[in-house]
């Protein structure tokens, strides 16, 4: 009953959607005085890169509050370099092929907070926008938000944006945060609001106090207990998360939660999560939470104090092509909380010396846990895969299990090049998973590369 369940919710989400698809986006440059590089024509899409600008806006130094209501969609906002105070951008509403940018200008720009305040760049009921530091060549985070409770946060029913090039550092609690947490205002709620169409991407987040990136709420089936009952949170729907670089954060470098379709979180390298956590269990590299389905895939996790990936998901969950390595608790832990869906599956990750186990299975409602091609570096045999119990059900092939990193015969594991050499005892020693849809390693390249697929994130 919970797969028909399941079925029937994604069959209803997937044609409220059928109008829009996912495109990895390329970073557009906007030099001075040049808006018409932005003239290109459109394809179909979401946030396409390609918009035609209507008009421009200049935001001044002494302006904390922008009020966006009679800016027409395709505006370009330039925020001129040098340093200034917090930012707050109100009801900006730009259309699917003509979002409203907001960009840096003449140089890097320097959002400074104290960790006390409540943000350092913030925006309220804004809907089809981009904020992006590659306003000049040369410079990558050209956004830089340093302080705040939280650095930079997208919340009061924002939806279908793009955040890039953003540096963000030193805040008290989370450094991107994006979510509407429900309130007793109706709108806020499940059914009423929808974040959808969402892109993080190329953003250096670090020494944070609490999560580096934090999306969509997690507390997906039980909501909140508020003074007008029980209201839950809404749904996050296509979430893109990919080639951000967290380090040093307080609590997980990546949480993701209520994204219930087409997300994907891939190419983040997560460093030192889980530094100073305010609750337990919140020391982990990437946690896929309640309500989160789809894909978590080529990220590489070091230093995790807890476990590597944390998967609680809807149970249509993919983990693949990861490396995770010296974890203080499990390489993988999974547990099921709201999983009306048919399966956990962890094809072809590299999980190297973890503290505990290599996967940990507590996924006891799930029809079936996968565990295929997966290379663990672990001295004991039996501590690469464990069952909470045998209610937990599990389908394990062709996994290898190396005592030590030598063994493995990587290129230069000390310098994070995880390829492998030709006497690698792993080459060859998979099994196809084109079935599961991986189809590609951790650098991107196709598998297998020579005869059969190779066993971990890497092919030869």
């Amino acid at each position: 009953m919970k797969i028909k369940i399941y079925l029937l919710r994604i069959t209803a989400a997937v044609a409220i959607v059928s109008f829009f698809t996912m495109c990895t986006k390329n970073a557009i440059v906007i030099e001075k005085n040049q808006a018409s590089a932005l003239a290109k024509k459109p394809t179909k899409g979401v946030l396409q890169e390609g918009v035609v600008a209507i008009g421009t806006y200049t935001v001044q130094p002494n302006e904390w509050f922008v009020d966006g209501t009679n800016m027409a969609p395709g505006t370009i906002i330039y925020v001129p370099a040098g340093t200034r105070g917090s930012l707050l951008l109100k009801n900006f509403k730009g259309t699917i092929t003509s979002p409203i940018i907001v960009v840096n200008k003449g140089g890097r720009v320097t959002f400074s907070a104290d960790v006390t305040a409540s943000y350092g760049f913030k925006t309220q009921n804004c809907q089809y926008f981009k904020v992006l530091g590659n306003g000049v060549a040369g410079i990558k985070y050209g956004f830089d938000v340093n302080g705040g409770n939280i650095g930079m946060t997208m919340d009061d029913l924002s939806s279908d944006f793009e955040i890039a090039n953003v540096e963000v550092r030193n805040s008290g609690f989370a450094g991107i945060m994006a979510k509407t947490d429900p309130s007793c205002d109706e709108a806020t709620w499940r059914g009423h609001f929808i974040m959808d169409n969402v892109l993080i991407h190329d953003n250096y987040v670090h020494k944070t106090g609490g999560e580096g990136l934090y999306i969509g709420n997690s507390f997906y089936a039980e909501g909140r207990q508020l003074a007008c009952g029980t209201v839950m949170p809404h749904d996050v729907l296509n979430l893109k998360v990919y080639n951000n670089l967290t380090d040093s954060t307080g609590c997980e470098g990546i949480q993701v939660g209520s994204a219930t379709l087409n997300c994907e979180v891939y190419q983040n390298v997560v460093r030192s999560p889980g530094l100073s956590p305010f609750a337990s269990g919140q020391n982990n590299g990437i946690q896929i939470g309640e309500g989160t389905g789809g894909k978590c895939y080529r990220n590489l996790v070091k230093n995790a104090p807890g476990n590597g990936i944390i998967v609680l998901g809807l149970g249509d969950n993919v983990v693949y092509d990861n490396i995770i390595i010296n974890t203080g608790d499990h390489g993988i832990f999974a547990d099921s909380r709201y999983t009306p869906g048919p399966h956990f599956e962890f094809i072809n990750n590299t999980i190297i010396n973890p503290g505990a186990y290599g996967i940990r299975l507590n996924s006891e409602s799930i029809p079936m846990n996968t565990v295929i091609n997966n290379l663990f570096v672990l001295p004991i045999a039996a501590n690469a895969i464990n069952r909470m119990d045998t209610d937990v059900k599990l389908t394990a092939s062709n996994n290898y299990i190396a005592k030590t990193i030598s063994e493995v015969k990587f290129k230069n594991f000390n310098a994070d090049d995880f390829h492998l050499t030709a006497k690698s005892p792993v080459n060859n020693k998979g099994i196809s998973v084109l079935a599961y849809g991986v189809s590609v390693d951790y650098y991107g390249r196709v598998r297998p590369t020579t005869g059969s697929v190779d066993v971990g994130a890497t092919e030869y």
